[in-house]
């Protein structure tokens, strides 16, 4: 079913620098859950009432002073009206949240809850249920990028995919953007040729800033992709010839193999026609 059902004639948002006091008492007076931040009628954050809790009375800021960008969530994920409810259950399990808004253009439309499909029985119950465990396993709403344990956070994931690009600069002789690049076409050749669910698998033991550009990708299994069209793709990004792109592909394939659980990768490895596998394999990773 498309989510045109959850279009609403009348929405709560508010601008960007709204104290958050106001923002508090339109959740209460309206009996919602939160409210959609915009600027100039684009939709730029959200604000939930958690989201209030935790950063305004949690780190005992001002409600009366406070604007909503310094607490909203941003940037925000949204859907179309056009999109289905399959569409929203997969954005809300994959980025763990509960709220997408709607939007047509630019324009906000509507919202679609995880309340909502949960009452039209969009799924089974324990497919909903993994989007509030996902959210428990995250430890709540996402923080705000403002927060010191959100710069924290964000130094930590921008260390853990500096360590991988240099081993890989290393083991290839690759510049830093050569080999971010050899890492990205390598690493979307591979996420497309897998199932939809074997793909999420992969992705989610990656570096968390490879994984929003390929949870993107659209799902597989793409049998179109080849040992050959991966290393045809590495040659034209680089500007390599068809033997270096080989060589490139056996690094990137071997520190892939070596990121992720031995399990991970023999489930990944079963997924692959012959040529690839050996690409992946274990004994390669371990001689790397």
């Amino acid at each position: 079913m498309s989510l045109k059902w959850y279009r609403r004639p009348r929405m709560v948002a508010l601008n960007a620098n709204t104290p958050v006091l106001e923002a508090a008492r339109a959740i209460e007076s309206n009996n919602i859950g939160g409210v959609v931040v915009q600027n100039k009628g684009r939709v730029v954050g959200l604000a939930t009432d958690r989201d209030l809790t935790v950063r305004v009375v949690g780190q005992g800021l001002d409600s009366k002073t406070t604007p909503l960008s310094a607490v909203m969530t941003s940037p925000v994920l949204t859907l179309s009206p056009a999109d289905s409810q399959r569409d929203a259950i997969r954005l809300m399990q994959e980025r763990k949240i509960r709220r997408v808004p709607l939007v047509e253009g630019e324009r906000l439309v509507g919202m679609v809850t995880l309340d909502d499909l949960l009452l039209d029985e969009a799924a089974p119950l324990e497919e909903l249920a993994a989007v509030v465990v996902g959210q428990l396993g995250e430890g709540g709403p996402a923080p705000s990028d403002r927060t010191p344990s959100a710069r924290r956070s964000a130094a930590r994931a921008e260390a853990t995919y500096g360590r991988l690009l240099n081993q890989l600069r290393e083991d290839s002789g690759l510049g830093a953007e050569g080999a971010e690049t050899a890492l990205k076409v390598v690493l979307n050749g591979l996420v497309r040729r897998l199932t939809a669910d074997e793909a999420k698998d992969l992705i989610a033991q990656l570096p968390s800033m490879l994984q929003p550009a390929l949870y993107d990708l659209p799902p597989g299994p793409d049998k179109l992709i080849t040992k050959e069209t991966i290393e045809a793709e590495l040659s034209r990004r680089l500007g390599v010839e068809r033997e270096g792109a080989a060589h490139l592909l056996a690094s990137v394939g071997a520190l892939i193999a070596q990121s992720v659980s031995a399990g991970q990768m023999s489930d990944v490895r079963g997924q692959l026609p012959e040529e690839l596998r050996a690409v992946f394999s274990e004994s390669r990773a371990s001689a790397a």
